[in-house]
């Protein structure tokens, strides 16, 4: 009889415990906001659409690269990581203190497609000193500035890279995370002819837009009943990331530029090979006109990362 009691006495309170919980689970579904409407297809297209012709005005030549192994290296040719082709006789470039550099990278115009504003041959080489901050300038301060001090990290060109020259070894350095790819195993850059409009994290986008992009972008979602995903979408859209040769930049925090002349000349993305912190993004960034004098001792080296 007693064990009767027990379980009619159980059952009663794991009813009463059921109810309740249905109960709260019914007032916490009637607090929730309504349904947040799907993203149709072609809503990036619309929220866009006000824009298409600035941003078409935008639209310029770039040269997107695809990486693939590149065991037998080879000193001239457009590569990541790997031997630098150097000339004979010529010092090897170091940083500060004599710090040894590595190839980061290096394009033989030889082998690109011709391109408006950029050399038809010669040979530009990247080198960095494989330190915490990949050889880039931001250490100190960030700025454009800052940036395009050539401290630990080189930006060279020679006209005729068919002169006498030898292969620079490649050094050896304490940490595998100093440098965003791995040197001694070179990749060889193919290149493809493309053009793409502005990339939506360069800074130049919030003028375009009429203020900050995404609180612009933001807005028309909510005026549509979508939620920040579709804003997502439209930034994917606009990208700008990958390897390439000029074209826009892609950035995963800021555009350290706020104006002035400096353009995309290089862009190396995070891959299954290379990676830039975090998942990052490096960047190398020229003005127009010293590219055209092929003077590139005013280059501005960035990277940044989640």
């Amino acid at each position: 009889m007693k064990i009767l009691v027990v379980a009619l006495v159980l059952a009663l309170i794991v009813g009463v415990i059921g109810a309740w919980l249905v109960r709260q689970r019914a007032e916490a579904q009637a607090s929730l906001p309504p349904p947040v409407a799907p993203l149709p297809a072609g809503a990036v297209r619309e929220a866009l659409a006000p824009y298409q012709d600035a941003l078409e005005a935008t639209r310029r030549p770039v040269l997107r690269i695809s990486l693939e192994d590149f065991p037998e290296d080879a000193p001239t040719a457009s590569k990541v990581g790997g031997r630098a082709w150097w000339p004979e006789g010529e010092a090897a470039p170091v940083g500060e203190g004599g710090a040894a550099m590595v190839l980061l990278a290096q394009v033989n115009f030889a082998e690109v497609p011709a391109t408006p504003g950029y050399p038809d041959t010669g040979l530009l080489q990247f080198f960095i000193v494989p330190n915490d901050f990949y050889g880039a300038s931001m250490d100190r301060d960030y700025t454009v500035e800052a940036l395009t001090q050539q401290r630990n990290f080189r930006v060279v060109y020679w006209a005729d890279p068919s002169a006498p020259g030898q292969s620079l070894d490649i050094p050896s350095f304490e940490d595998e995370f100093y440098t965003p790819h791995k040197p001694q195993q070179p990749r060889r850059m193919r290149f493809a002819a493309d053009t793409e409009t502005l990339s939506a994290r360069d800074y130049r986008i919030d003028q375009m837009l009429g203020g900050n992009a995404w609180e612009t972008l933001e807005n028309w979602a909510k005026s549509k009943g979508y939620d920040d995903r579709s804003v997502v979408e439209v930034f994917e859209h606009l990208g700008g990331g990958g390897h390439k040769l000029g074209g826009y930049p892609d950035f995963t925090q800021q555009d350290p530029r706020k104006g002035g002349p400096l353009e995309l000349l290089l862009q190396l993305d995070s891959d299954d090979r290379m990676m830039w912190g975090d998942v990052g993004v490096g960047g190398f960034y020229i003005d127009p006109a010293d590219l055209a004098r092929k003077d590139f001792s005013r280059v501005m080296y960035n990277w940044d990362c989640h």
